[in-house]
């Protein structure tokens, strides 16, 4: 561990929290929160370090001691964490939560209660802007319990400016609206040219769906900084078929199926463009090349191109009809009418596609496994995001369901932890106060009663959150979830129409 303390007697203050014992062999600590006897884990490298306790107050990580026993006063307050291992507050790096949460404010207990300490938000606007740094502001002052917003997107581009002057127009807007990053889900070449020059000069980075216009290669040399969904749709799964350049030629033909299509395409938009597009997708399949792959792989290392797989929302949208997902208990944290609608959809995806549609579009899905795990052995960067907001993805769970198809794509139980916090952390510049369990380090933690490093699923065994410092003890948190279903329970169903997101374009 780093910076750690050991020491037969304390003679040195920290702050206003610790003071030296006279002539004894204690550190007092006089006001804050100990956690004793934790194992910490390393996000770094996976080492555990056992027997330690972890002083915080005031939102910060203070001091990290072993082997120097610990006297408390005052107002402090202790936490037996004997068998517990502890970790960074977990990022969820791709949510559509912010205009969720103004119509369902249960949704960050939710979130807390998974240990989601901060949030990567993806829908975007002025107003939202707002909120969110309204919202940040109220939780640095504690007024509200709420994982942090990380970043936050202005209008989403979707082809509005229709011309390269438009586009540059359009970023220095978002800039002037205070959006952290540029967000793209669809646009023709010259504009996204255009955005993506733009937003360097603005001092912005660029994220969010590729374009068939622009291969995943020349996005990522264009200085595209995350990719998410592997690109939505067939994305840079394209730039891996030898079949990729009349494939590309296919869909700028407009042998693609293409909106209007309903507001509910967000939520699965393979329900309406399956069966038209799943011969695009076998012949990517067909065609598969692991070289290609490989090579564009090593671009994204070189230009630091991100991706952000959510993979359980790609699942999700290719096995709409599952049972899984349509008997899950967790929906008692989901409203009634938002499950009436993911039931309707579910119901949609069996009686509408094609088997043979639905055959191809699960066939694809695996290979999109596939393609994570040799991004990943290739050193690609990767964070862990839900797309909470998309049909099946349960607000806080989500991110769970995202830890396990990581884990099924072959990514060891590390590399799922590190894509929750150490990588976030990394994305965001902001090593110095988030990523790991170090001294000087926001309180941002979560307590867990099994080893995350030994399986991916202990990620969920969560003993306690700590939220900039404050404790949520299990059974705090299991009230929480409590809470939430039963207030939904007392809900009746509304329009199916009033569950949709106007702000989410996925």
């Amino acid at each position: 561990m780093k910076k750690l303390f050991i020491a037969g007697v304390a003679t040195v203050t920290i702050g206003a929290i610790l003071s030296a014992c006279g002539g004894g062999d204690a550190f007092e600590v006089t006001k804050g929160t100990v956690i004793q006897n934790a194992t910490v884990v390393n996000t770094r490298d996976g080492s555990l370090a056992s027997g330690m306790s972890v002083i915080i107050d005031e939102g910060k990580i203070q001091k990290i001691m072993a082997g120097t026993a610990i006297r408390l006063s005052g107002s402090a307050q202790a936490i037996d964490a004997s068998g517990k291992y502890l970790v960074p507050g977990y990022l969820d790096m791709h949510t559509h939560a912010m205009s969720a949460a103004d119509q369902q404010p249960t949704y960050w207990p939710l979130l807390i209660a998974n240990g989601i300490t901060g949030i990567r938000e993806m829908s975007g606007s002025a107003a939202l802007i707002q909120r969110a740094r309204q919202l940040n502001a109220d939780r640095a002052a504690g007024r509200v319990d709420a994982p942090e917003i990380l970043m936050i997107p202005g209008d989403i581009f979707g082809g509005q400016a229709p011309t390269a002057p438009l586009a540059v127009q359009f970023v220095q807007q978002q800039k002037a609206n205070g959006a952290d990053f540029i967000k793209i889900s669809a646009g023709a070449r010259d504009p996204v040219l255009a955005i993506l020059g733009e937003a360097k000069n603005q001092g912005l980075t660029v994220a969010g769906h590729l374009v068939p216009s622009l291969s995943a290669l020349e996005s990522s040399n264009a200085g595209w900084r995350a990719i998410e969904h592997l690109g939505s749709g067939w994305g840079l799964m394209l730039d891996c078929a030898n079949d990729e350049t009349s494939i590309r030629q296919a869909v700028l033909s407009g042998q693609a199926a293409r909106p209007p299509f309903p507001a509910t395409f967000v939520l699965n938009p393979r329900i309406y463009d399956g069966a038209q597009n799943a011969p695009l997708y076998q012949r990517i399949f067909d065609t598969y090349s692991d070289a290609k792959c490989q090579s564009l792989s090593q671009a994204f290392v070189k230009n630091e191109t991100w991706q952000v797989p959510t993979l359980i929302r790609l699942r999700t949208q290719s096995f709409g009809g599952d049972p899984l997902y349509r008997t899950d208990p967790n929906l008692v944290y989901v409203d009634k009418t938002t499950r009436a609608l993911w039931e309707k959809l579910g119901q949609d995806f069996v009686t509408t596609l094609p088997p043979a549609a639905v055959a191809t579009l699960q066939q694809f899905y695996g290979l999109e496994k596939q393609v994570t795990k040799l991004m990943k052995q290739n050193g690609v960067k990767m964070l862990a995001g839900s797309d909470l907001g998309g049909i099946w993805v349960i607000p806080g769970f989500g991110l769970h369901q995202e830890f396990r198809e990581l884990a099924a794509s072959g990514l060891s139980p590390l590399e799922v932890l590190q894509m929750t916090t150490l990588n976030g952390a990394q994305f965001l510049k902001r090593e110095a106060t988030m990523g790991t369990v170090d001294e000087g380090k926001n309180a941002d933690l979560v307590l867990l009663d099994a080893n995350p490093v030994v399986d991916v699923a202990n990620l969920g065994k969560i003993a306690g959150v700590f939220l900039k410092g404050k404790y949520f003890s299990k059974d705090a948190l299991e009230k929480q979830k409590k809470d939430v279903a039963a207030e939904y329970e007392k809900q009746s169903v509304k329009t199916l129409e009033s569950a949709l997101d106007p702000a989410h374009k996925d």
